[in-house]
């Protein structure tokens, strides 16, 4: 089932705070340089990988809604082509990822100001407050694929969870039906 089958109409909360303090503990968590070189639960992605997959897709946000701003709403590739798109911009990178995560996030996140402005996905147009609801999921599931670098795993804090709950259960495809709702998270992303 595709993003158009789902319920994607909001309203959905301009969950900037969220992003920030999750970018925040990512990064504090990541700091160390010891790891960059390390695996992580996105196999065969190092930390440097995995960082520089997170600050791809922010920029790739920021670009998608300035492109809708101009009336281009189109998706940018069919939605069976993102994991070759994310490898292939993984793999031509260039740069400090740390940074550039930092800055991806808050470019996307000054950029987006409106929750119920549309803009571009490969899925169709969605609300930007559900793409800043998709950048914090990132953040939180791949903050706990992190983890398999610093042998340990990652527990957002409750808001975190509780933002992502609806987005699950609406929007990609459900989750188990019990249990820890983190967990439930992690269980139904693949982890």
């Amino acid at each position: 089932m595709n993003l158009a089958q789902r319920d994607t109409a909001g309203p959905w909360p301009l969950a900037t705070d969220l992003v920030h303090a999750e970018l925040t503990a990512y990064l504090e968590d990541a700091a160390d340089p010891v790891l960059r070189g390390s695996p992580t639960r996105c196999a065969p992605w190092t930390v440097s990988d995995l960082t520089t997959h997170l600050a791809i897709t922010f920029r790739r946000y920021d670009e998608l809604l300035r492109r809708s701003r101009a009336g281009k709403l189109e998706p940018p590739f069919e939605p069976d082509e993102l994991a070759a798109e994310n490898q292939r911009a993984v793999s031509a990178f260039r740069g400090d990822p740390f940074a550039a995560l930092d800055a991806a996030v808050f470019r996307f996140l000054h950029t987006a100001t409106d929750p119920d402005e549309q803009m571009a996905h490969q899925f169709g147009p969605i609300p930007v407050g559900l793409q800043i609801l998709f950048g914090l999921n990132e953040l939180a599931i791949h903050h706990d694929d992190l983890g398999y670098a610093r042998r340990d795993r990652y527990r957002p804090p409750s808001a975190v969870v509780n933002a992502l709950l609806p987005v699950w259960e609406r929007v990609l495809g459900g989750l188990p039906p019990a249990g820890d709702p983190w967990a439930r998270i992690l269980a139904a992303s693949g982890r």
